[in-house]
């Protein structure tokens, strides 16, 4: 049984502050679950697994933080915190998108925090179980009231940026200029260069209209000027 010195250790406060963090933290993991269930279903499970484990530890961590608790809830959160940074710089182990680092986003970063939170948290009150100082009553309470107001902040940012976030797409070397191409050659409705007249092709716009030769006179046949020679030969004598 507990008393009541003992709950109002620095060892206690910090694990009901570690166990507010895990509470944030697995509001998050189940607000993205769905979305990662569509796209792959063992990775909405584990969201959701991970998300039960912190909710789970938020009750043990609050009631009664024994040693194994604190531990349990070091590892777990540790361990999920390296996998969050291994999955954004190498890219997540197996699945679809194996090898391919995934996108930084306000969601990763709050659960990320959070996740900390969890660890020093926990690790503070393992570590002052064996000699935990008193603390007042008013300074419980302005230290609950910060923890609760940083993990509403976190958990705020992160359920917007999962829920109505949308994650950038970025387009590789070849693509990017292919687009870029398409978009500059584009012909833009309603725009014509000053110095081309409407309709005409660009090789005629910059040489000017092509001229076209006058018909050649069609010359008279050999015989018919030779009998006109003639005849005037004739007629001179």
């Amino acid at each position: 049984m507990i008393t009541k010195a003992e709950r109002r250790t620095d060892s206690r406060l910090a694990a009901r502050c570690a166990a507010v963090a895990s509470a944030g933290a697995a509001a998050i993991h189940f607000a993205v679950a769905p979305a990662h269930w569509e796209h792959w279903v063992p990775s909405g499970v584990f969201f959701v697994a991970i998300g039960l484990v912190q909710l789970i530890w938020v009750f043990l961590a609050w009631s009664r933080p024994t040693a194994l608790v604190l531990a349990v809830g070091v590892v777990a959160n540790a361990g999920a915190v390296a996998l969050w940074v291994h999955s954004r710089v190498a890219g997540a182990v197996f699945g679809p998108g194996a090898g391919q680092p995934e996108a930084v986003d306000a969601a990763g970063i709050c659960v990320l925090l959070l996740q900390s939170y969890v660890v020093m948290g926990a690790t503070w009150a393992w570590v002052r179980r064996a000699r935990a100082e008193q603390v007042s009553t008013f300074g419980r309470a302005v230290v609950l009231l910060g923890a609760n107001a940083v993990v509403v902040a976190a958990v705020t940012a992160g359920l917007a940026s999962g829920l109505y976030g949308h994650t950038p797409h970025h387009h590789g070397p070849a693509e990017a200029q292919d687009q870029h191409q398409a978009t500059h050659d584009a012909p833009v409705q309603g725009h014509q260069h000053p110095s081309e007249p409407v309709g005409l092709p660009r090789e005629e716009a910059m040489t000017g209209p092509a001229t076209t030769p006058p018909p050649a006179s069609p010359g008279l046949p050999m015989v018919e000027s030779s009998l006109d020679i003639d005849d005037h030969h004739d007629h001179a004598h």
